[in-house]
């Protein structure tokens, strides 16, 4: 009599066991975080029939077949897409997700998103910029002046890409957008 009593408390032991390993793997999930996932352009999925716009559902999909099923719990959620200056979307991913579309051929990169802190609210002392000389004298205490500095890393002399386009600047704008001048750094 005393045999089946010790295999019920052993057969109730082993799922006592084993609920508590399932809810220790449950709680072992990797938690999710919000990624920048840059996607080749031959490679984003398009919507027929609209110009080629790209599209944030689509890239559900895109993630369903890029993404492998022992991977995909929890689900990965696309948040946003891209278009314009870069091709992909915005998506919330784990780490093992993020670097499994990291390796694709058809992702360029996966970066996380962060925030980022203001390095400064005072440009004239982060500059080091002083009342007394240099740039700030010679402003005349100029305060409405639009900066627009692109820096590409491309030098823009000669280069029809970057020829000036007639609807800039905006008809508010007053002012003159002044051309780069030649240096004596190679145009590459």
């Amino acid at each position: 009599m005393a045999r089946p009593r010790c295999g019920a408390l052993c057969i109730l032991l082993a799922v006592v066991f084993a609920a508590a390993a399932a809810a220790a793997a449950a709680e072992e999930t990797e938690k999710q975080s919000s990624y920048i996932v840059h996607v080749a352009h031959k490679h984003a999925p398009l919507l027929p029939g609209r110009g080629g716009l790209l599209a944030t559902g689509a890239y559900g999909s895109f993630l369903r077949d890029h993404i492998p099923v022992h991977m995909s719990v929890p689900a990965p959620r696309v948040l946003y897409s891209y278009s314009h200056a870069a091709t992909g979307f915005a998506a919330r991913l784990t780490g093992r997700q993020a670097a499994h579309l990291a390796s694709q051929r058809s992702v360029l990169a996966v970066v996380p998103d962060a925030m980022l802190q203001l390095h400064t609210t005072l440009t004239p002392s982060f500059l080091g910029l002083s009342a007394s000389s240099g740039l700030l004298p010679a402003s005349n205490g100029v305060t409405d002046v639009v900066i627009g500095v692109m820096d590409t890393g491309v030098c823009p002399i000669d280069r029809a890409s970057f020829a000036a386009d007639p609807s800039l600047p905006p008809g508010k704008f007053r002012g003159s957008c002044v051309e780069p001048r030649p240096s004596t750094r190679e145009s590459g």
